[in-house]
């Protein structure tokens, strides 16, 4: 197992820090005139795209604070590249240029304010997180799993749906259509294969599937214990560009639930199952010496609720697995 040193811990640590207290996102402020006026204007970089907005007229003390805000962020987002690039330099895992692409266009639409990243994309960001390099076997993937508890979740920045959102990561995706006719599309799909997916909690069994998410002319479709692991999520950085704000379940929640989850695979979702063993493991080794104790809370808080859809699936899982879960810490 190899540890992330202090050092680049630190950066990271400095990283989150600077990306949650900026008060504005960077980019190029520029003026434009109309009938003889000045107006201020900023160009965003958004996934593989850019993106205007308007600031205000070019003498409003407002619309000229807000400008030089931005100038200073984007003086700031320089520095941020240089800690991106000497914490991937050191091989602590990051997301492809695809995956960061569409990380950062779910994120300048503000849906990481309702949203939680789940599945190998967010698997992919704990690294830094703990402080240890995860396997890179597990690392693979060409989807992002994106989970919602709130149905009237928004977007910003002049994106009216959840295509528009994507596409300025990829003008190829497209919106799947969804077996039964006239629902909401749940996925998105780009030319590349590279597949978006929107979850949401089950809250019954006989849930609509997908669940509508009118806001975002979309849908999610509704998953058993997925409420528990976007529960309480913790503010982290995808190692892209300047850095990508995003938001991950806990990580011994995220290896508890794999853990349920394997068990439950179907007989053609082998390979699904496998990825899910092999990270289930590697957090719960590299929690056990960076944070023991919130192992133990997972496991108990998974088992608390209820035996068989809970706690029996996660000891098969570690019985599988060869962990004794008594000795886990």
């Amino acid at each position: 197992m190899k540890h992330i040193s202090p050092t680049l811990q630190t950066l990271y640590s400095d990283l989150v820090q600077q990306i949650y207290s900026a008060s504005e996102k960077p980019g190029s402020v520029y003026t434009q005139t109309s009938k003889g006026a000045k107006y201020l204007y900023v160009k965003y970089p958004v996934g593989a795209t850019r993106r205007d907005a308007y600031l205000g007229p070019a003498d409003d003390p407002g619309a000229l604070a807000r400008a030089g805000q931005i100038r200073a962020e984007h003086r700031n987002a320089r520095e941020r590249r240089r800690i991106v690039r000497a914490l991937r330099d050191s091989a602590v895992p990051a997301p492809t240029r695809t995956l960061g692409r569409v990380l950062d266009a779910i994120s300048d639409a503000g849906l990481f304010g309702d949203a939680v990243l789940v599945g190998t994309s967010a698997y992919i960001c704990y690294s830094a997180v703990i402080g240890v390099v995860l396997p890179a076997a597990a690392l693979t993937t060409q989807d992002v799993d994106l989970a919602t508890a709130s149905l009237a979740i928004s977007a910003d920045g002049g994106a009216s749906s959840m295509l528009d959102i994507v596409k300025r990561a990829d003008d190829s995706f497209l919106a799947v259509p969804g077996l039964k006719k006239g629902s909401p599309p749940s996925s998105f799909r780009s030319k590349t294969g590279f597949l978006v997916d929107l979850l949401t909690p089950q809250r019954h069994r006989d849930d609509e599937n997908p669940m509508p998410l009118n806001n975002l002319r979309a849908g999610a479709v509704p998953l058993q214990h997925l409420d528990w692991l976007i529960d309480e999520p913790v503010r982290a950085v995808a190692l892209h560009g300047a850095g990508v704000a995003i938001c991950l379940p806990q990580p011994a929640k995220y290896a508890v639930h794999k853990l349920i989850v394997a068990q439950k695979r179907s007989h053609h979702e082998r390979l699904k199952r496998g990825k899910d063993l092999m990270q289930a493991k590697a957090l719960i080794e590299a929690l056990s010496e960076t944070d023991p104790h919130s192992l133990d809370d997972a496991l108990d808080d998974a088992f608390s609720k209820g035996t068989r859809g809970w706690k029996s699936p996660a000891l098969r899982s570690l019985k599988e697995l060869e962990i004794d879960p008594s000795k886990i810490t």
